[in-house]
């Protein structure tokens, strides 16, 4: 039976604006883009999938560079840890659609998931059980268990394009973007054959038409560690903040200068550049075109730090408290992941970048 999903042990409240870069690692190619990072159960490894076809583990207690594995036939997107600290699941990029279970022990294939007839866009293990989630662009959610091939479960719905277990693994949310209104589904594990037991849509048009804004691709759906609210990342000027139980919207987080530019110009976009902290009160994610030419920053780029512990503005829309500089060689913060275990968080652009506490200093930003 895998560990129960990890609470945080630590009292970030103080400690998250001391947050500074520990350790960068620059193990791919120097022109490739790291999509995706994952943390194991334990908190002692880290993964990194790379368009450049490989994946990276990354020892994180030593700070260091564990291995490098290749996907060349397939390419890899979206590897996720199984609850073992040698196995992970990943998406192809190339070939087919078929996810694959691979031991990082001996680089060796453990089983293929075949069933998906267009490009996997997200993947989701259950934090209690060996069952994870897999959405798709031929319009279905799949639901498979590590120890068969055949996915045991299934839903058609109009392009899911995420989804995310609650911390109990019992119930399972899933962003539907494109249905009228574009909504968030939540269903029951056991009875996911049923309709959702609840819909909570999200239309935002009247501020999205005081602003001017279309609605941005959603790239993040992520339960918060309590259960309580939702993070709806996006790749626009705002996340969503939404209460699970209710539906409604808890606040917007801003970041005026926008999301990272992907250089390369892959369509399978990345793991999600905005993430929950394990105490349910901060979320962190990219600020600005981080490591890019004439980006507003001047190509620093910045990761964001929004305290929902000091309460929600009247307008319903939050903005980051401080914001920490990237290293510009890293090439900012498409993929940002925190470690519960540790308290060690990671971003990756062109780098995976370690991030701890530094003590003694306050936040850079000084906005708050």
């Amino acid at each position: 039976m895998p560990p129960p999903p990890p609470q945080a042990s630590l009292k970030l409240s103080e400690s998250l604006p001391r947050y500074r870069p520990s350790k960068s690692f620059q193990d791919t190619h120097p022109n490739a883009e790291i999509t995706s990072l994952d943390f194991d159960d334990s908190g002692e490894f880290c993964i990194a999938a790379s368009d450049d076809e490989t994946l990276q583990l990354y020892d994180c207690r030593l700070g260091k560079h564990q291995k490098q594995l290749f996907s060349k036939k397939y390419g890899v997107h979206l590897a996720k840890f199984t609850h073992t600290t040698t196995q992970v699941i990943y998406a192809s990029t190339k070939e087919n659609d078929t996810i694959r279970y691979l031991s990082l022990h001996d680089n060796s294939y453990r089983r293929y998931f075949v069933g998906h007839t267009g490009k996997v866009n997200c993947l989701e293990v259950c934090p209690t059980s060996d069952q994870f989630i897999s959405t798709s662009m031929d319009n279905t959610l799949k639901l498979w268990d590590l120890n068969s091939q055949h996915f045991h479960g299934q839903l058609v719905l109009p392009s899911p394009l995420l989804a995310a277990f609650d911390p109990s693994g019992i119930i399972f949310a899933v962003a539907t973007p494109h249905s009228a209104p574009p909504s968030i589904l939540l269903y029951d594990l056991r009875n996911y054959d049923k309709q959702p037991f609840a819909t909570f849509p999200l239309p935002d048009t009247k501020y999205l038409q005081s602003t001017r804004q279309a609605m941005p691709t959603w790239s993040k759906l992520e339960f918060s560690n309590d259960g309580k609210n939702l993070l709806l990342g996006t790749t626009g000027n705002h996340h969503y903040i939404i209460d699970s139980f209710k539906g409604s919207l808890v606040t917007r987080l801003i970041r005026d200068r926008g999301p990272p530019k992907r250089q390369n110009g892959h369509t399978w976009g990345t793991s999600g550049d905005v993430c929950w902290a394990p105490d349910a009160r901060f979320v962190i994610g990219a600020m600005a075109g981080a490591g890019q030419q004439g980006s507003a920053d001047g190509g620093k780029g910045g990761v964001g730090l929004w305290d929902m512990g000091k309460g929600i503005p009247v307008e319903g829309c939050l903005r980051p408290g401080w914001e920490l500089e990237c290293p510009r060689e890293a090439g900012g913060a498409g993929c940002v992941a925190f470690n519960g275990r540790s308290g060690l968080f990671a971003t990756a652009g062109r780098e995976v970048v370690f991030w701890l506490p530094e003590m003694g200093e306050a936040g850079t930003g000084g906005i708050h």
